[in-house]
């Protein structure tokens, strides 16, 4: 029993989970109810018309007597009708009811009734399948309604009373119109209306199913190319075509496998390098280690000291990486608002303790949201570099550019080296991306500082720079947008 439950089960929980079903279902449900809306309506219309038919038919007739009643004279003598009970049987004798109409007239306690054949025939007692019929028309309470006849189905009817001036007894005259006939004829419309409407909705479904193909048809072909993509193959794209959303979509799925790709292509070079970059110092260190044993003493303080060098240059690469890590998850800067004289004089403090050559020659007051700490790392990061690659003073300065909401800060390092060629400055904020020292020794540092000062200056919103010319040197800095606005909305808060 567990089995054949859960077959149908699945079934359906497949079904429900198909978009392209969904679709359907949706369509064919907005379809159903359209075409019930028409249904009841057109039903509602043509009862409506066939119940004013009838109210029409009857009022036509009485209208009538009253015009025969206020102007006919008595056949026999010429002159007006003495009795009411004359009256209404010269007009009965006179009248052919219409189908499915029919006239009644009582007087004296005598009930004269028309048939419905069209004959004129009269009858001194009512036919038995009208009698409850007779009952509602003579009833005193009203002298018109809509009575259900077990025989004859709905019944619309009116009556006209007469009273005798000279103590006569009163006399009724009533005009009954049976709608069964008329109604019936509705029901049948109504079926082959239903019929024509359950075609429409068959037909509404397999359009629905294709309709629905067509749409997620390019769905189907990112479901595809994303199936496809490996770690070894991210070059796949999704084809394009029209501007509509599904075309959105696959450019926007396009656009993200661009991203992905070029990710994980930084990620293979960056692991790549820092592999290259960590087995250099790990072999110097090992093969030191086991040279120390059998090292004279002389050599052994040597060897050690070697060591000691790579392990502090491998420590100083991890914290890079780290830092890079770091910024790549997002969680980097404390913003806050800061004032840049102070924090100009603080850097040139800090980096008084690596070097005398620092000189601070310009100083921009005024204060900018930005995270102190961070912008103070990548300045001394970039003094390092300047230590590294040139020789003579360097200069540490900060300005401000622009006004208004446009305004920037900048705060930058100048060094009077030998200056870097155009072709070489668009790869130095790259990882693991080194210059040309200008003494003799190989570059100690692992291509990592630049790169961290380009990730604290995108974070900032602003950017890191480089402006050379050879033979006179290299300008380093960071731009930091610095608006004015906010800096007055956040003062008067």
């Amino acid at each position: 029993m567990t089995g054949t439950t859960t077959r149908p089960r699945q079934l359906l929980q497949g079904l429900t989970g198909s978009l392209r079903w969904r679709i359907v279902v949706w369509i064919t449900a907005v379809v159903l109810v359209a075409l019930t809306s028409v249904v009841v309506l057109t039903r509602s219309v043509l009862l409506s018309e066939v119940a004013n038919s009838a109210n029409a038919a009857v009022e036509q007739e009485i209208e009538e007597f009253r015009r025969f009643a206020a102007e006919g004279t008595d056949p026999e003598t010429a002159a007006p009708f003495a009795s009411p009970q004359r009256l209404i049987q010269v007009y009965l004798a006179r009248q052919i009811p219409d189908d499915n109409e029919l006239i009644i007239g009582m007087t004296e306690g005598t009930l004269i009734q028309m048939d419905l054949t069209g004959t004129g025939r009269r009858h001194p007692d009512p036919l038995v399948s009208t009698e409850p019929l007779v009952d509602e028309i003579l009833s005193p309470t009203t002298v018109s309604g809509v009575f259900d006849d077990p025989d004859r189905g709905r019944t619309h009817w009116g009556r006209v009373d007469l009273e005798s001036g000279t103590g006569q007894p009163s006399a009724h005259l009533a005009v009954a119109y049976f709608t069964q006939e008329s109604r019936q004829a509705v029901n049948a419309q109504v079926r082959l209306l239903s019929v024509i409407g359950l075609g429409g909705l068959a037909a509404s479904v397999f359009i629905a199913w294709l309709i629905a193909a067509q749409i997620l048809a390019p769905v189907r072909k990112v479901r595809e190319v994303a199936a496809s993509i490996s770690n070894s193959d991210l070059t796949r794209r999704v084809p394009v075509q029209g501007r509509d959303e599904i075309a959105q979509l696959a450019t926007t799925f396009n656009a993200m496998l661009d991203r992905i790709e070029a990710a994980y292509h930084d990620q293979r070079t960056f692991v790549d390098d820092a592999g290259h970059e960590l087995r250099t110092p790990i072999t110097v260190v090992r093969g030191q280690l086991e040279l120390l044993e059998s090292s004279p003493p002389e050599e052994r303080a040597r060897s050690i000291a070697l060591a000691t060098a790579e392990l502090d240059r491998m420590s100083r690469m991890v914290n890079d990486l780290l830092t890079l890590a770091v910024a790549d998850a997002g969680d980097f800067l404390h913003p806050a608002p800061v004032d840049v004289a102070e924090m100009a004089i603080d850097i040139e403090d800090k980096a008084v303790t690596m070097s005398d050559r620092i000189s601070l020659i310009d100083v921009a007051e005024g204060t900018v949201v930005l995270d102190e700490q961070r912008v103070t790392e990548a300045v001394l990061e970039l003094y390092n570099n300047a230590l590294r690659y040139s020789e003579g003073s360097i200069d540490l300065a900060t300005d401000f550019l622009g006004e208004g909401a446009d305004r920037r800060f900048r705060i930058w390092v100048r060094d009077h080296g030998e200056g870097i060629p155009a072709e070489k400055r668009e790869h130095l904020f790259s990882r693991f991306s080194r210059g040309e020292s200008s003494g003799t020794q190989r570059p100690g540092g692992a291509g990592l500082g630049l790169s961290i000062v380009k990730i604290i200056g995108e974070a900032h919103g602003g950017r890191a720079f480089v402006e050379s010319a050879p033979g006179l040197g290299s300008i380093f800095g960071l731009e930091i947008p610095a608006p004015e606005e906010s800096l007055s909305e956040g003062a008067e808060q």
